[in-house]
């Protein structure tokens, strides 16, 4: 399971599952000295790949250190500033995506966007999971995924995210939990990640993904929330027209990403401003 630790203020994560070091939470107070540093630790564990999240005015000294842009989210910080997602390839054979996922994906792209959905059939119930939901949360995250890039198997983890401001939803069917999603909420910057779906094989084609997504989105817009995004896998088709149906707009591939269901798999970037 890939680690995560504070250089300075910035929070970045890292390790051999994802082969790759990913600045998550980025500090200006770290620049630029962050750059030397993620270098360091790519080339001290011969990871193949970093991936960057940062504002933008801070973008040329990263090209300067070979990085290149992957995808961007506009209006990200406080609805005033873009993030961009760059990315340092340390191995020419990462950069080269899957030409069938990437086919089926442009054909989706090209699609005609679905009619609004009808209302959640009452025979669901949907709310705020809690810390008493976390046991039932785990064993649906483990029939879904075999592996996951963070360790959602683990109560304790789903705990402390609670407690650090990711709220996560559940959809349940006599009061059985089939469905999951997360909203990793981001109060100082108005922005929300929206992650972590998670729907039983015996309950998909049902359209729950999608309630689940506007029901984070407008709690959170009451809140006063100005951005979401997601990273979706590229072999996800359902999931990528999930957020296409739902005015997300595409802006970039990251090629050969993130480590889930048991091998490294490139990401979608969609977005949403409100």
């Amino acid at each position: 399971m890939d680690k995560i630790e504070l250089i300075g203020k910035s929070k970045v994560q890292h390790g051999h599952s994802s082969n790759r070091v990913y600045l998550m939470d980025f500090h200006p107070s770290d620049f630029p000295q962050i750059i030397e540093e993620m270098e360091n630790i790519a080339n001290n564990n011969g990871y193949t790949k970093i991936f960057a999240k940062i504002p933008s005015r801070f973008a040329p000294q990263f090209f300067l250190a070979e990085y290149v842009t992957e995808a961007i989210v506009p209006r990200f910080f406080n609805g005033l500033e873009d993030a961009l997602f760059l990315v340092k390839y340390k191995d020419s054979n990462r950069r080269k995506p899957n030409l069938l996922e990437m086919n089926s994906f442009q054909e989706l792209l090209l699609s005609q966007i679905n009619a609004p959905i009808m209302d959640l059939d009452r025979k669901y119930q949907l709310r705020q999971l809690n810390q008493s939901d976390t046991k039932e949360m785990t064993e649906v995250f483990s029939q879904v995924f075999k592996t996951y890039p963070f360790p959602i198997f683990d109560t304790k983890f789903l705990k402390q995210e609670m407690k650090q401001g990711t709220r996560y939803f559940g959809v349940f069917l006599e009061d059985k939990l089939v469905g999951i999603s997360s909203a990793e909420c981001n109060n100082r910057l108005k922005n929300a990640e929206m992650t972590d779906f998670a729907i039983l094989p015996s309950q998909r084609g049902k359209k729950l993904a999608t309630y689940l997504l506007l029901t984070m989105e407008k709690q959170l817009i009451d809140e006063g929330f100005k951005s979401f995004y997601t990273i979706a896998r590229l072999k996800s088709l359902s999931m990528n027209k999930t957020f296409m149906n739902n005015g997300y707009s595409y802006t970039g591939t990251l090629i050969n990403n993130t480590q889930i269901n048991g091998q490294i798999e490139s990401m979608n970037v969609w977005y949403k401003t409100v």
